[in-house]
């Protein structure tokens, strides 16, 4: 028993003295439009005053990066790059330009490797120092000089392919006095499974170059330590350097803001790795919810919190109000935790489990109380962020959430509506008397009817998109959604209190599709059922109202008021206004 102590102590003595990854920041990997300069540089000084260190400028639709690679970039595009590396010098953070020539390239064509180092020499004029090359999303042998210098069109003729053309940067890099590539992302940049790829890069990748990995998945739940070192056993004698798609909401999960923490990461997983980077958002501003949290985890792995760290860079970059961390707890999932909107979930749970009985008023006024506190969060976000890039980065969501708030409160009058009520009830103590005085009203029928057929007609269409998620008109409306001109479809929702429309997206092959998820919705469709059911029950007499105290009748005044004075109970006794039909709304007194 003391042997195991001792071991378990020296295990996380290891954990919490482990060295961070040497490398790590962002890498801006993302498709869409690439952010801005000066957002780029809001990031990098961000990310500089939270102790990351590397900034990879790897934007999929920055023509110059990708499908123009070989072209030279103008003048106002490239003096932009050079700000920004000056801005990355400044801030303490090495500022990587990576080139993708993935799409198109000749690996053997001497023409494309001086175009190659053409475009790197362009940069390094301009003040950029560091490199990477990337052949993520792509690649093949199909050019006949390649296939016949590298054995073939195969997965493994692809990897010599790669291999062959990052050593050969790399001389000429060492050439120009210019530090080795910070890495190479590879075509098979997942899984933890060791292909003949693997294998063939391994055997011809220049010793020690870092190799790109994204974890178990294109997006992972979790990533350990166990699940790193394997990867490393596929390409022994290259460090890996973790490409993690968080917070990232490109392609088809742009309808969602990824405001949550970073979860599921081991504290043994840096030490393993040469290099973390987190793949952002579109929205720049808006990353840096979770890119603090990473922040915090990546300075001290073993003590990390995720909701500590989460409260903190809320209250950090919320201009110091709280409207920012409401809207977060709305929209905190993403593939790495799916839970989203916590408090009205509860509320939601609570309405569901009591309003058939008489002790239903808590559940409601729960509701109610957490529908108040989201409803002042637009204003909340307006006052103290109002006129910033993140304020407008978040305002399609931001509207979302008002819009849920307002309909999530006219569910709360309907629910009131459907049940008698209790209003000014005192219970005053005589000796040895109990006296109770009040108010018991009826049914509301007028708000019963004016709100519950479009709570029935709102659930029925939830229910049905539920059944037939719109999958084809939402991707017809993002249009090219790996190009810089994706269309933004809020028509389709925006997953505000969780996943209504959202894609899971494990590996290529491996992609789920959430629609049952939203807690709006699932309240939405309770108020609707209830209503049905509500509906269904009356009839003549039904409505008819009645009080009884301790199980004795009350006599009820035309107006509903009462006025009754009893022996006084042992204990509480329980006040009761019902219905013919049989709802009932209870109060224990005294």
């Amino acid at each position: 028993m003391l042997r195991a102590a001792t071991a378990l102590l020296v295990a996380l003595s290891a954990v919490a003295g482990a060295a961070p990854a040497p490398l790590r920041g962002i890498i801006e990997g993302y498709y869409g439009r690439p952010w801005t300069g000066p957002a780029r540089r809001d990031v990098v000084r961000f990310i500089g005053a939270h102790g990351m260190n590397a900034f990879v400028y790897a934007p999929k639709n920055d023509d110059f990066h990708r499908t123009r690679w070989r072209e030279p970039y103008p003048a106002p595009a490239l003096t932009d790059l050079a700000d920004t590396a000056t801005a990355a010098r400044a801030a303490g953070v090495q500022f990587v330009y990576a080139l993708s020539p993935v799409l198109d390239v000749c690996y053997s064509c001497p023409a494309d490797f001086r175009a190659l180092t053409r475009k790197l020499a362009q940069l390094a004029h301009a003040g950029v120092r560091r490199f990477a090359l990337l052949f993520d999303d792509g690649g093949a042998v199909s050019a006949p000089r390649d296939a016949k210098r590298y054995g073939g069109r195969d997965a493994s003729a692809l990897a010599r392919a790669q291999a062959d053309l990052v050593n050969r940067t790399l001389r000429w890099l060492a050439a120009h006095h210019l530090p080795p590539l910070v890495m190479m992302v590879p075509t098979e940049y997942a899984g933890t499974t060791c292909l003949p790829y693997h294998d063939a890069l391994a055997r011809r990748l220049r010793r020690g170059v870092p190799v790109g990995w994204t974890g178990p998945g294109v997006f992972a739940e979790t990533i350990t330590a166990g699940m790193a070192r394997a990867r490393a056993g596929c390409l022994p004698r290259h460090p890996t350097v973790l490409w993690d798609n968080f917070p990232v909401n490109d392609t088809v999960v742009s309808n969602s803001l990824h405001l949550g923490p970073l979860t599921g990461r081991d504290p043994a997983l840096p030490a393993t790795l040469r290099g973390y980077l987190l793949n952002p958002m579109t929205q720049a501003h808006a990353s840096l919810v979770a890119v603090a949290t990473a922040a915090a985890y990546l300075r001290a792995p073993a003590a990390y919190v995720p909701d500590a760290a989460w409260s903190a860079a809320l209250a950090e970059l919320g201009g110091g109000g709280t409207g920012l961390g409401v809207l977060a707890a709305q929209v905190r999932s993403s593939a790495l935790d799916l839970r989203d909107a916590v408090a009205l979930g509860a509320a939601v749970d609570a309405v569901t489990a009591s309003f058939a009985g008489a002790g239903w008023t808590p559940a409601v006024e729960a509701l109610e109380q957490e529908e108040g506190v989201e409803a002042v969060a637009p204003a909340d976000i307006a006052a103290h962020l109002g006129g910033t890039p993140l304020a407008d980065e978040i305002a399609p969501w931001v509207d979302e959430l008002g819009a849920h708030v307002r309909r999530g409160q006219e569910a709360s009058r309907l629910l009131r509506a459907l049940k008698p009520s209790l209003s000014g009830v005192e219970a005053i103590p005589g000796a040895g008397t109990l006296r109770v005085r009040g108010v018991a009203g009826g049914l509301d029928l007028a708000t019963a009817a004016a709100l519950g057929p479009g709570f029935v007609a709102e659930a029925d269409a939830v229910a049905a998109r539920i059944a037939a998620p719109p999958v084809a008109g939402y991707l017809a409306c993002l249009g090219d959604f790996t190009g810089a001109d994706i269309h933004f479809c809020p028509q389709f929702g925006l997953n505000v209190h969780g996943k209504a429309l959202y894609f899971v997206i494990r590996t290529a092959s491996d992609i789920s599709l959430v629609s049952d998820r939203n807690v709006h919705e699932r309240l939405v469709r309770l108020v609707g059922s209830l209503y049905t059911d509500w509906s269904a029950r009356r009839g003549p007499g039904t409505d008819t109202l009645t009080l009884t105290l301790a199980g004795m009748a009350v006599a009820l005044a035309p107006d509903g008021g009462f006025d009754v004075v009893v022996p006084a109970p042992p204990a509480r006794v329980t006040l009761l206004a019902a219905t013919a039909a049989g709802e009932g709304t209870a109060l224990d007194v005294p």
